[in-house]
């Protein structure tokens, strides 16, 4: 264990690594901050970034309270005939008085506008303007746009589709949750640029003894060649690991200051009516998150085996931002097909937030279907895996010149 630190303690004082982790930190921050002061539907009135619209967030959060919980027919019928009563003075629903009403209208236009019980055009006149029966059958339209969705799925899709509709909860749990939304819409870029830099800056792990000599030191010590490999192998793991957990907890963290932590026990169908995930925001953003750790330690591996390999850092560079950014680019554009798309699709940092609110599947080469994000969080394992060894074993066999 000793190696191991030593190992660590000599990855953070490089040069590279401090100014990466650095150029980490002000991302973070700098993205986690950010949505705090938008314009989060407020009206044109509201200009941002300023205080002001900082102002309506911690407002809108605030009022939202008295909101929370199951969003029933009578909570429904009680957004509607206070938003009623708004539009009946001509004003607008997105002042502070009925914002939180008009946010739980729209969740309901967004449902009734797939099953063209109304039109996006003028929606909140034509929401208030809804009968009881019609306006308290949210979730039979719910259910019924879900099914629409499911049977235009590939047939594989529609069985787990199905079954992870039937899990979904009604009624859903409400609170205001677009500010929540927009830091997890942010989650997935970050983390991949997070993780891209964590990568980078392992770099070095192996290939810096080879460019300094210094491996035809440590190569003649008795026995000590395996340990040391295993050393740097933890090291590289434990940098990785532990620099996307502060980095995006210290993300979370922000995040909490600037909504609460309240608005997370939402049900994610409030923010994504069409996901058919049966979970909370919360649970929605730790799923992206575990996803983005384990490609984390992915991306380390292959660093790490590229390192290993090679004889300075800027080739491994080179074929690590091969692999990330451009394989990455080529399994977004969806050309691939069958066996291709399956290995393709277990690149690291993949997984969005759009893929989860959007239910997305893969097919399986034996014409099954599973969650991607979850395909993705039982086949990356393989990385540490395969590529992990084999970097110990290149560091351990390589010849001193």
């Amino acid at each position: 264990m000793t190696l191991v630190w030593w190992e660590l303690k000599k990855i953070l004082k490089r040069r590279m690594t401090k100014v990466l982790l650095a150029l980490c930190l002000v991302l973070v921050v700098a993205e986690s901050l950010s949505m705090g002061f938008a314009n989060l539907g407020f009206g044109e009135q509201v200009e941002a970034p300023t205080w002001e619209s900082r102002a309506r967030s911690i407002q809108a959060t605030r009022d939202a309270g008295a909101w929370h919980g199951p969003l029933t027919a009578e909570t429904l019928l009680d957004a509607r005939n206070d938003c009623r009563e708004r539009l009946a003075k001509a004003e607008d629903l997105a002042d502070a008085e009925t914002f939180v009403q008009g946010d739980i209208l729209y969740l309901a236009a967004t449902v009734f506008t797939e099953e063209g019980i109304i039109t996006w055009p003028d929606w909140p006149a034509q929401m208030t303007a809804l009968d009881d029966g019609t306006l308290t059958g949210l979730y039979e339209a719910w259910d019924s746009a879900a099914e629409h969705r499911i049977q235009n799925s590939p047939a594989s899709w529609q069985e787990p589709l199905r079954a992870l509709k039937d899990r979904v909860r009604t009624p859903f749990t409400y609170d205001w949750v677009d500010g929540h939304y927009g830091e997890l819409g942010m989650v997935d870029n970050l983390m991949f640029l997070v993780g891209l830099m964590l990568c980078a800056a392992l770099a070095p792990v192996f290939c810096a003894e080879v460019r300094t000599g210094a491996y035809s030191v440590s190569h003649c010590t008795r026995c000590g060649r395996g340990r040391l490999a295993a050393a740097k192998v933890g090291a590289a793991l434990l940098f990785a690991g532990g620099g996307f957990v502060v980095l995006m907890g210290v993300f979370v963290v922000i995040q909490v200051a600037m909504f609460g932590v309240r608005g997370l026990s939402a049900s994610v169908q409030v923010a994504s009516p069409q996901c058919l995930l049966p979970l909370t925001l919360g649970q929605t953003e730790a799923l992206l998150l575990l996803c983005g750790l384990m490609s984390c330690l992915a991306g380390a591996a292959i660093a790490a085996a590229l390192s290993a390999r090679m004889e300075s850092e800027f080739p491994v560079l080179l074929c690590l931002f091969g692999v990330l950014v451009f394989l990455r680019g080529l399994a977004t554009i969806g050309l691939l097909r069958g066996l291709p798309n399956a290995v393709i699709q277990t690149l690291p940092f993949l997984t969005s937030l759009g893929e989860l609110t959007g239910t997305v599947m893969i097919t399986l080469p034996g014409g099954g279907a599973m969650l991607t994000a979850l395909y993705r969080l039982a086949v990356q394992p393989l990385y540490l895996v395969v590529l992990l060894p084999l970097a110990w074993r290149a560091y351990v066999r390589r010849q001193v010149r």
